[in-house]
């Protein structure tokens, strides 16, 4: 017979709890790190499927504009009005200006400078009055030119032969 001790029934059961415990930790973890990976791809394709659909939307509101500006050329007045600014015209029986610079190119309206420190959004009086005060001021001394003396013409002479 068999005189050696064998090990206690209580450890036994011990041991194999434990180490069933450690499989199901390593199945647990196993899992857990399947899910993360998945649901990290879930949170990347929704923060690109955002994006896409932000995109889309400006896309379909730059088509929108452009489609008004398409239908916008349809309107007879609207291609009249862009003709006389354009192209500076005037109708029969009005009188067209312009407002020369100092290099003596025409300017256009936005070209015409406004103070510093005057807001583009205001009131559309208080642009007015802006207007008022900017053509009141005269121009710098040394911006103008001086004047020239009075000159003769004369007619060149003819080569002697």
């Amino acid at each position: 017979m068999d005189t050696r001790p064998g090990p206690a029934p209580r450890a036994q059961r011990a041991m194999s709890a434990t180490w069933r415990l450690v499989v199901l930790l390593v199945v647990i973890a196993g899992l857990g790190l399947m899910l993360a990976h998945s649901l990290r791809v879930y949170f990347a394709q929704s923060q690109e499927i955002a994006a896409v659909r932000a995109d889309i939307a400006a896309k379909q509101e730059q088509i929108a504009d452009l489609e008004d500006k398409l239908n916008r050329w349809n309107d007879p007045e609207y291609v009249r009005s862009v003709a006389r600014v354009r192209l500076g015209w005037v109708m029969p029986g009005e009188v067209g200006y312009r407002v020369i610079g100092a290099d003596g190119e025409p300017l256009d309206g936005a070209e015409i400078g406004q103070p510093a420190g005057v807001a583009e959004t205001g009131l559309w009086w208080e642009k007015m009055w802006v207007s008022v005060q900017v053509a009141d001021e005269l121009p710098d001394a040394e911006e103008t030119p001086a004047p020239q003396p009075d000159r003769t013409i004369q007619a060149t002479p003819e080569p002697e032969d």
